[in-house]
């Protein structure tokens, strides 16, 4: 897979996190104590006050620079980054356009030195900006299982396609006015490790929900559930609970999921059931979790599983 095989986060917030400038500075700080603050980032700037946008991209700053434009510019988002190379480290602050939600991602190249845990940062963040939530993730997992059109390189990405999936063709497409041929789209709905908008009002929000190992649910993240707080802190599946005034910390799996069937499956399935109470089912089509590991890249296969298919071809 060309997917960055890292732990990745994506947090969730009902509104701009203010003052952004301090938001940030909370996320180089945590960069700086783990040695991998740059004398100079990149910033690229993301909306803000018309008065004081700039058509600057790409500005070469210091960090302590960085958060002064941040603030002066009174920017409701921000793009920084280490540099374009395998060795970067970036993160994306994004204010939906009608200012009702706010979501906050980071991409890691393979080389680049960052940890594969996240939740110090998690925490520090969510316990002074009040959030929807905040959920950690296998990069290289939910690339495939949020994977919802079919390419002509989805085999040698994410293995066979299942045979069962459920297709249909773009249904915007038109063949007078469109370039190329339609796209075909996979249904996900059902994918074990699928996201859920929990905006669905807004086209393309990035503002989702989706069934993790360790999740960090908001005060604000109960008005989109299908159960309440205290429903979650007296389920019996989960191997750590621990209940803050910022956010609920959930941790189900002792490390994050990388196949939606097994016991990795019926966990996910387990939260669907909770939170939202949908359910999942691997492979497509079978109306249930099978037992055994089927399709997806080799990379997440389980090398017991890897073996055998060797054996029989």
């Amino acid at each position: 897979m060309s997917i960055p095989s890292r732990i990745k986060f994506m947090m969730a917030f009902p509104e701009t996190s203010q003052p952004l400038h301090e938001f940030w500075m909370c996320v180089a700080d945590f960069m700086r104590s783990g040695d991998m603050l740059p004398d100079k980032l990149r910033l690229s700037q993301i909306a803000g006050h018309p008065e004081h946008m700039r058509s600057e991209r790409g500005l070469s700053l210091s960090p302590e620079e960085v958060a002064h434009v941040i603030a002066d510019r009174r920017l409701d988002g921000f793009h920084v980054d280490t540099g374009y190379t395998n060795r970067s480290l970036d993160f994306n602050y994004t204010t939906l356009t009608d200012g009702s939600a706010a979501h906050f991602t980071h991409r890691v190249e393979p080389n680049t030195k960052a940890p594969d845990d996240w939740s110090a940062l998690i925490a520090k963040l969510l316990s002074r900006w009040p959030s929807i939530g905040a959920w950690q993730y296998f990069n290289p997992y939910q690339a495939w299982q949020w994977a919802n059109v079919k390419y002509d390189s989805y085999d040698s990405m994410f293995g066979a396609f299942p045979p069962s999936y459920r297709t249909f063709t773009d249904l915007d497409y038109d063949e007078k006015t469109s370039v190329g041929p339609p796209r075909i789209f996979i249904d996900i709905s059902k994918n074990p490790g699928r996201p859920r908008s929990l905006r669905p009002d807004i086209r393309f929000s990035p503002i989702n929900f989706f069934p993790t190992a360790e999740m960090w649910l908001g005060p604000h993240f109960w008005q989109y559930a299908k159960c309440t707080k205290e429903e979650a802190l007296a389920s019996d599946f989960f191997i750590e609970k621990r209940d803050t005034p910022h956010y609920l910390y959930l941790k189900c799996w002792p490390e994050a999921f990388t196949r939606p069937d097994g016991e990795q499956g019926r966990m996910q399935q387990r939260l669907w059931k909770l939170l939202f109470h949908e359910d999942c089912e691997w492979p497509p089509g079978s109306g249930t979790i099978c037992d055994e590991p089927m399709y997806g890249p080799p990379e997440l296969m389980p090398a017991e599983a890897d073996q055998k298919s060797k054996i029989v071809t």
